[in-house]
């Protein structure tokens, strides 16, 4: 039972499914915002059903992948293999094919609960890009880090996108909500898939043993761990640079706690991430730039913890104001 448990990631999983929690509890589905006769359109059963979907979409990425990659992690992280040793490769496409199963089961019933047919296909389609990026688009330059870094974005999109739906009759306070909540989606999910990018990327550094072993045209087997960093390094600016226009707004704005928050969990860690890929040499030193993307990803998605009283829809609509704004005069 504890092999099949590592098989699907525990502390990741963990990670997404706070991810969603925060997410509708702190920023769509807060108690003061029904002063304003603002509720989800997405219930609180059909928000639990896109949950577990999610979920299991999710494990059963890392099961396929865990499958495919039996030969490289051989050579990779040879203690970690579990696939062949603890766990047949039979009863490991077994758990692939029951959590796909409960996927699919879940879309049908979302399709059904909120009557978005289009939408609630979405975790279907994610089943077979997660298939695809696991037999084909992992082995490929920089396709393999794109695909993951949009799967790990989408699901932030994804809740959200239930939530907008504006119609003539909404009164202006509605229409502000429901903005701020696309906004605020488009926040997190450009943070999930630039910090995800970058770390995949590291990731690719330290498996170039096995990955170059099967053929593999990862961007550091192509252009080695120099150009990697260059790139690393490049991914990491355009990050830091949203963070510190992000910074700038909270401080023209004098919301002093958001301003020293963001500057703590968000820059702070960011720039010990980009001294230590500066530092790392070779591969196995990689690892600790790997650690501190993780951290820097678990500080950004408790940042929502911030939006608890409701402040979200403001905050998000002044700050894109804000950015469009600061970006005519450049």
């Amino acid at each position: 039972m504890i092999n099949y448990l590592k098989l699907i990631r525990p502390i990741n999983i963990i990670i997404v499914a706070l991810t969603l929690l925060l997410f509708r509890y702190f920023i769509i589905d807060v108690q003061v915002y029904q002063l304003y006769d603002f509720k989800p359109y997405l219930d609180t059963f059909s928000f639990y059903i896109l949950l577990f979907t999610t979920l299991a979409v999710t494990a059963s990425g890392y099961i396929i992948n865990d499958i495919f990659d039996v030969d490289t992690d051989q050579i990779n992280k040879p203690q970690s293999v579990i696939i062949g040793k603890s766990i047949s490769e039979k009863s490991a496409m077994n758990f692939y094919f029951i959590l796909t199963t409960i996927g699919i089961i879940g879309s049908i019933i979302l399709m059904f609960s909120t009557r978005q047919i289009k939408l609630s296909m979405l975790p279907m389609i994610v089943i077979v890009i997660l298939y695809l990026y696991a037999s084909t688009f992992k082995k490929m330059l920089l396709i393999g880090n794109v695909v993951i870094a949009i799967c790990t974005a989408l699901p932030i999109v994804f809740l959200a996108m239930y939530e907008l739906r504006i119609n003539e009759f909404d009164p202006a306070v509605v229409v502000l909500f429901t903005q701020g909540i696309g906004l605020a989606s488009v926040s997190y999910a450009i943070f999930a898939f630039l910090t995800t990018l970058i770390r995949e990327i590291i990731k690719d550094i330290q498996d170039v043993e096995g990955d170059d072993s099967i053929g593999a045209t990862t961007f550091p087997i192509l252009l080695g761990i120099r150009a990697s960093k260059t790139l690393i390094f490049l991914l990491q600016l355009i990050t830091l640079s949203i963070l510190l226009l992000i910074d700038y707004y909270f401080l023209v704005a004098s919301v002093s706690i958001a301003f020293y928050g963001t500057t703590i969990m968000l820059i702070l860690p960011l720039l010990i991430q980009i001294t230590l890929v500066i530092w790392a040499k070779v591969p196995q030193q990689f690892k600790w730039a790997s650690l501190a993307g993780k951290i820097h990803i678990l500080l950004g998605i408790a940042t929502m913890f911030y939006f608890g009283n409701g402040t979200a829809p403001h905050i998000f609509n002044q700050m894109f104001n804000f950015i469009a704004q600061f970006t005519k005069l450049i």
